[in-house]
């Protein structure tokens, strides 16, 4: 009985939240126009089961995001796990946002915010925590802090511009110019001021 009620809760939430996220990436509706009373006619969901699972829209838009970051965590972990280059850890990454594009574009946009990116780093840094920081050239847990927060926001606005722009270059060439990054960085902020 438990296990039936369980898989009726969970395609109860797959058909809210695809309906939802039909609404965000093929409809285009920003968030504040989403209402729990046209999610439960596309569903045909009751208004009391709705919020037996959610707090309301944004709570449910919120869940969309993690479910997003999860599925995008769990193919760059599959990767990881199978000890693929960082290239092909990255490649993956790209290929994933790339096909769920619509998506991306809107929530980076409408909300400004770089929570799905976060999410997965997250959950990569949480399961990578044993890591030797030293090998990473970093002293303690408040400087790798500092580089995470730059990963996720200076990945996140490659990522926003690439989606932005229709994703032009292929997730192979967005690597490429990820690679660069760290050399134009280093010329970028390290100068002698001095010419010649």
């Amino acid at each position: 009985m438990n296990t039936k009620n369980n898989s009726r809760m969970r395609e109860t939430e797959r058909k809210i939240i695809s309906a939802v996220f039909e609404m965000i990436t093929k409809e285009k509706m920003p968030i504040g126009k989403i209402t729990v009373r046209e999610i439960c006619e596309r569903t045909g969901v009751h208004r009391s089961t709705f919020y037996a699972h959610y707090q309301d829209v944004y709570d449910l838009v919120e869940k969309v995001e993690r479910t997003m970051a999860n599925q995008l965590t769990t193919s760059f972990i599959a990767k990881l796990d199978a000890h693929a280059s960082s290239e092909e850890c990255f490649v993956e990454l790209f290929r994933f946002v790339r096909e769920y594009r619509e998506f991306y574009a809107y929530y980076l946009n409408e909300t400004n915010n770089n929570g799905v990116l976060r999410l997965a780093w997250d959950v990569i840094d949480e399961r990578y925590h044993d890591l030797n920081l030293t090998s990473l050239g970093l002293k303690n847990m408040r400087e790798m802090e500092y580089h995470g927060a730059f990963v996720v926001f200076g990945l996140t606005a490659m990522v926003h511009m690439w989606v932005e722009d229709g994703c032009k270059e292929s997730p192979e060439e967005l690597y490429a110019l990820l690679r660069k990054q760290s050399e134009v960085l280093k010329h970028t902020i390290e100068w002698t001021g001095q010419e010649g």
